[in-house]
């Protein structure tokens, strides 16, 4: 069915993951929707946003997804975009199975016509699973932070710096997709039953709890990168302060032997027990070094 007013309420989904050009021309001849449309939601650097052209609305959202293999952005963000007709709905992402593993345990049971409630569901998932993401990225930081506490190598700092930026990405696209929400209530031809309010406000509040929870994140982060900076430099002086006792506890002997080593008259030169006292002698200069240091908490 129609709406004399804009999007409707019901209507055909189509979802469209990774098009060919051919692909996004078929859709766009077949429906009547401008090609550009379909192109905005493939590119990876979109920004959030929502424009009306008469009957027809373009929703550009960000969502988040886990890439493991990019071992710089850990996670990240990419557009989803949703294009509303009167009698059909386009979803539109890079990512294969992203848009249908956002919605498959939302939309079970309800059929195919879905029209705007299927527009908010997919928000309110979006929103959800930064929650998710976010989750994630805090277990991630713990283990890295667990290994920290011993660690002497700069890796673990690196991996705390590509969280970081992940979560600059979420950050952002979070904002961006606040300001999508905010045109979203005050338009006038989305969420018209009571139902599909209560929907959108639930989509608002599961945003600004994942907003909260980001920059939350990102300040904690920040302290700990300095944080984590400053404990491996320390624990690599705890190292060196080590070395430099040992070099002191074995300097003792090299010093003895080499005053015995000299061609000049010593004490106890022409003992048969010489050799043997100077080795108990070393020893025990050694050791008592060594406990003067450990005294000094120096080793």
């Amino acid at each position: 069915p129609q709406s004399e007013d804009g999007p409707a309420a019901h209507a055909d989904w189509i979802n469209l993951e990774n098009p060919t050009e051919e692909e996004c021309l078929r859709i766009s001849e077949a429906c009547g929707i401008p090609v550009e449309h379909v192109h905005a939601a493939l590119d990876f650097n979109e920004r959030p946003r929502v424009e009306h052209d008469g009957k027809l609305m373009l929703l550009i959202a960000r969502t988040p997804f886990q890439d493991d293999a990019n071992r710089r952005v850990p996670f990240s963000t990419c557009p989803v975009g949703v294009i509303l007709t009167p009698t059909v709905v386009v979803t539109v992402c890079l990512k294969d199975r992203l848009i249908a593993d956002l919605l498959c345990r939302k939309l079970k049971g309800t059929g195919a016509h879905l029209g705007t409630r299927l527009v908010l569901t997919l928000l309110l998932r979006i929103s959800s699973t930064f929650i998710e993401q976010l989750r994630l990225m805090d277990d991630r930081v713990g283990s890295i932070e667990h290994s920290l506490h011993k660690s002497m190598q700069n890796q673990e700092l690196i991996n705390m710096l590509h969280i970081e930026k992940s979560l600059i990405y979420f950050l952002t696209a979070l904002k961006g997709n606040s300001s999508v929400m905010e045109k979203l209530v005050a338009s006038t031809s989305l969420a018209a039953s009571s139902e599909e309010h209560d929907l959108l406000d639930d989509v608002i509040i599961e945003n600004k709890q994942a907003t909260d929870m980001a920059e939350i994140y990102t300040q904690i982060m920040g302290s700990l990168s300095d944080a984590f900076g400053a404990i491996i430099s320390n624990n690599l002086n705890k190292v060196m302060k080590v070395l430099t006792g040992l070099t002191i506890v074995f300097m003792i002997p090299s010093i003895v032997g080499a005053l015995y080593g000299m061609n000049v008259a010593l004490p106890w030169q022409d003992s048969p027990y010489a050799f043997a006292a100077l080795g108990v002698a070393c020893l025990g200069l050694s050791f008592g070094g060594y406990w003067i240091l450990k005294k000094m908490d120096w080793m």
